[in-house]
C-alpha cells in the first residue's frame, strides 16, 4: 500500500503515560507502542456497528497490556526453539544463519518463526544445554533438546561435537501428561500459534497409549485459526490466535474434561465457552467455570501474525 493511504491515529494511555499509533492499512489494522524499550506491534479489529474509535481501543489494549500481559521478569533471554544453523555461499564467502521460533526479542513478537542475519559466533553451554548463536545485534539462546535434527543433519560440521549432542538430545522434549479419560492441551510462547502438544489416552483403553493428533493451521484472508484433532477425530479443538491469547470456537472432547496447561515464559489468556481462563508460566487449570476470570478482561483480538505491508 502507498504510504499516503495508510491512516495513522495517535493513542495515548494517560494511565501509564505510553504513546502510541494505530495504522489503518485497509486491509489490516495494526497498534505500535513500545514498553520498557521493547517494541509491542498487535493487529486489531474495529466493529463500526458500535462506534468504535480507534483512539479508544488502542488505549485500552495499551492498558490492558501492561495491566494483564507483561512480562515483568528481569534479564529475558532472547531464545530460539525448533532452532537448526544455516549454510550458504554469497560471492566465495560463506555464512551461517540461525532458524527457529523466536522469544525474548526486543522487536519481534514470541511464537514467530525467523532466520537470524549473519552468525558471528557461536558455542556450546552445557551447564544450560543450549547454542549460544551471536549476531551483529542480537544474543539468542538455542535449547538443546528442541534442535530441529532433521534439518540439522544436512549442515552437521557447524556445529562441534554435533554427533554427540544429537545423542544425547535428539527426541528428548518433554511432552506434558494426564491421567486416562481426561484431555490435555499444552500452551507455550514459543511454539506456532502457542500450540505445543496435546495428550489424551481413553479412559478404557487396551493399550494403554496416547492417541496421536494433528495440529495445524488454517491461513484466513483476515483471521487465522488452528484446528487439532486426534486420529480418531473424536477430539475436535478449535481456535483463533490472537496476541497472547486464544479463543476457542469448537470445543468437542469426546465428553471429557479438558485441561489447558502452559510451558512458556509468558501468560497466555485462553477464551472458552467457560469464560476466559488466565494461565500463568506453569499453569495447568481444568476447563471450568470456576478457573474463569470473575472480569472480563480487554485483550487483543486480531489476527497473530497480521499480514505484511509495505510502509
Amino acid at each position: 500500500m502507498a504510504e499516503g493511504h495508510i491512516k495513522e491515529i495517535e493513542v495515548y494511555s494517560e494511565k501509564y503515560d505510553i504513546h502510541g499509533i494505530v495504522r489503518d492499512y485497509g486491509i489490516v489494522t495494526k497498534l505500535f507502542f513500545t514498553y520498557k524499550g521493547i517494541e509491542k506491534v498487535m493487529s486489531i479489529h474495529r466493529n463500526i456497528l458500535k462506534n468504535e474509535k480507534y483512539e479508544d481501543i488502542g488505549r485500552n489494549l495499551i492498558d490492558s497490556y501492561v495491566t494483564n500481559l507483561a512480562n515483568y521478569g528481569e534479564n529475558r533471554k532472547t531464545k530460539l526453539y525448533y532452532w537448526y544453523i544455516e549454510e550458504k555461499e554469497k560471492n566465495g564467502k560463506v555464512f551461517y544463519y540461525g532458524h527457529g521460533i523466536v522469544t525474548g526479542h526486543k522487536r519481534l513478537a514470541d511464537s514467530m518463526r525467523i532466520h537470524t542475519s549473519a552468525v558471528k559466533n557461536m558455542h556450546i553451554d552445557m551447564e544450560n544445554n543450549e547454542l549460544i548463536l551471536t549476531t551483529e545485534n542480537s544474543e539468542y539462546h538455542c535449547p538443546l533438546d528442541y534442535c530441529r535434527f532433521e534439518k540439522q543433519d544436512q549442515y552437521p560440521n557447524i556445529i562441534t561435537d554435533y554427533k554427540n549432542i544429537k545423542e544425547n538430545h535428539k527426541d528428548m522434549i518433554e511432552y506434558p501428561s494426564i491421567e486416562p479419560g481426561k484431555v490435555l492441551v499444552v500452551l507455550a510462547n514459543f511454539c506456532e500459534y502457542y500450540f505445543h502438544s496435546l495428550f489424551y489416552i481413553p479412559k478404557n483403553s487396551e493399550t494403554g497409549k496416547r492417541v496421536n493428533f494433528t495440529g495445524l493451521p488454517h491461513i484466513g484472508t483476515i483471521q487465522d485459526s488452528y484446528l487439532i484433532n486426534t486420529e480418531d477425530y473424536k477430539i475436535d479443538l478449535r481456535y483463533f490466535p490472537h496476541y497472547q491469547n486464544i479463543e476457542f470456537y469448537s470445543e468437542d472432547t469426546y465428553g471429557c474434561p479438558w485441561f489447558i496447561e502452559n510451558i512458556g515464559d509468558e501468560v497466555i489468556f485462553v477464551k472458552t465457552s467457560m469464560g476466559t481462563i488466565k494461565l500463568r508460566p506453569g499453569d495447568r487449570k481444568e476447563v471450568i467455570k470456576e478457573n474463569a476470570e470473575g472480569e472480563e478482561p480487554i485483550l487483543p483480538s486480531g489476527d497473530l501474525y497480521p499480514a505484511g505491508v509495505i510502509e
